[in-house]
C-alpha cells in the first residue's frame, strides 16, 4: 500500500522545483552513520578528498509536516571492481527517511561514475507533490561536477527524481532533467560563428486533476528562451513554451533524465525527441 507519514486533501496545482542555487545542508554526522550502517558502509565517513573518506556527497531536509523524519540523500564511494575484473569507480546511493536514529524506508542503487557523471551535489526538494489522496512524493536533485563536452548538440542538468513510500521501500516513480540545451541549426559549434542559434529551456511540474492508475496526472512545461550569436554576443531572441502530460502506468511515470519532448524542428537533434 502507498502511504507517506501525512496525508494531505488532494487538489490540481502547480509544483516548481526548487531554486538551483540553494543547495541543501550535509547531513549529520549521526544520520550519515546510521544510513551507513544499514547499507552496509564501512570506511571513514568523511569526504573522498580526504584520505580513507567514503563520502561523495550528502544532503538531507526534514519531511515537511514531519519534522521528526529527514529526508536524506546519501553516496558514498565504495570503489570496488567490475564484476569482469576491470577497476572502476562505483558508487553506492542512498535514499532514505530516518526517523528517531532509525532507517524507516530506503533505497539503495548502485551508479558508475565516468566521463558524463561524477558526483557532485544533492538537493532535497519537498514541493507538494501530491499524487492521490494519501500519497505525497519527494524529489532528489541530483547534479554532476563534470565539464561537458566543448561543442554539444544538447545538454541536460539538474536530474530529478521522485519517490513514494511503500512501506520499508522507497520506490522511484518519476525522472526528469530541469534543464536542457539544444542546437537549432548547424552553426552553433565552433569559436563563436556569427548566426549560431540554440534554445535552452527550464521545466517545472504540475500535478493534474485527472489521474490514471491511481495517480495523479503530471504535466511537464518546458519556458524556452531562444538565442542567436549577432556581433559576438548571444541575445535572446524569442520565448516559447512547450507542455507535455504524463501518465502513471501502475509502476511509474517514466525516467528520462535528457527530456527532448521540446526541441524544435529545426534542430539537428530533433530526430531524437520523445
Amino acid at each position: 500500500m502507498h502511504r507517506l507519514l501525512r496525508f494531505v486533501p488532494f487538489l490540481a496545482l502547480v509544483v516548481s522545483p526548487l531554486a538551483h542555487a540553494n543547495d541543501d545542508p550535509a547531513c549529520d554526522e549521526v544520520t550519515v552513520a546510521t544510513i551507513a550502517h544499514w547499507a552496509g558502509v564501512t570506511g571513514k565517513l568523511i569526504s573522498r578528498n580526504k584520505p580513507g573518506g567514503v563520502l561523495a556527497a550528502t544532503a538531507c531536509k526534514a519531511m515537511p509536516n514531519s519534522p521528526g523524519t529527514t529526508i536524506a540523500a546519501v553516496a558514498f564511494d565504495t570503489n570496488f571492481d567490475h564484476a569482469d575484473g576491470e577497476d572502476g569507480d562505483h558508487i553506492k546511493q542512498v535514499i532514505a527517511l530516518v526517523q528517531g536514529g532509525k532507517v524507516i524506508a530506503a533505497n539503495r542503487s548502485f551508479v558508475e561514475e565516468d566521463a558524463a557523471t561524477h558526483f557532485g551535489s544533492y538537493r532535497i526538494d519537498t514541493a507538494p507533490y501530491l499524487l492521490s489522496p494519501s500519497v505525497r512524493a519527494f524529489g532528489v536533485v541530483f547534479d554532476s561536477d563534470t565539464v561537458g563536452p566543448s561543442c554539444p548538440d544538447a545538454a541536460a542538468e539538474h536530474e530529478l527524481t521522485l519517490w513514494v513510500r511503500k512501506e520499508d521501500d522507497l520506490v522511484p516513480v518519476f525522472g526528469t532533467n530541469l534543464y536542457g540545451w539544444v542546437t537549432v541549426d548547424n552553426l552553433s559549434c565552433g569559436p563563436g560563428i556569427e548566426g549560431a542559434r540554440s534554445e535552452s529551456a527550464h521545466m517545472t511540474i504540475a500535478i493534474e486533476r485527472t489521474s490514471s492508475h491511481g495517480f495523479a496526472d503530471l504535466s511537464l512545461t518546458a519556458q524556452i528562451t531562444q538565442t542567436q550569436l549577432k556581433k559576438g554576443n548571444y541575445v535572446d531572441t524569442g520565448k516559447r513554451i512547450v507542455r507535455k502530460v504524463l501518465k502513471y502506468d501502475g509502476t511509474s511515470y517514466g525516467v528520462d533524465m535528457f527530456r527532448s519532448f521540446w526541441y524544435p524542428s529545426t534542430s539537428p537533434m530533433h530526430s531524437a525527441g520523445d
